[in-house]
């Protein structure tokens, strides 16, 4: 690990629910950590959602280790939504690179 790579601020969020006026529960997100990342690799593709063409976002962001799952986090950076699809542990406990795709915040 380079720790000088890790140059860009991001957000982790975690997935927290809570009940509204009705008794149902609702899923909200809440800032957990600003941690400093490596942006990996940038990727762009081509998705047809809805018969609409339509960018997709792909980045891989290396972190150091932290105790997390993909389901209850993801990631806040550069004014977009990450959903993180993957995490890999790298070495013994030393970094998680992150598979994340934008879901929020795309033109």
């Amino acid at each position: 690990m380079n720790p000088g790579k890790m140059d860009r601020r991001i957000r982790l969020q975690k997935r927290t629910f809570s009940r509204d006026t009705t008794g149902s529960n609702v899923e909200t997100w809440a800032d957990n950590a600003g941690v400093w990342a490596e942006d990996v690799k940038q990727g762009g593709g081509e998705s047809v959602i809805a018969d609409a063409d339509r960018g997709q976002d792909t980045r891989q962001f290396r972190i150091r280790h932290r105790d997390m799952n993909a389901q209850d986090y993801r990631v806040s950076y550069d004014g977009k939504i990450y959903e993180i699809r993957n995490i890999q542990e790298e070495g013994r406990k030393n970094t998680l690179l992150l598979d994340t795709v934008a879901t929020q915040g795309i033109p």
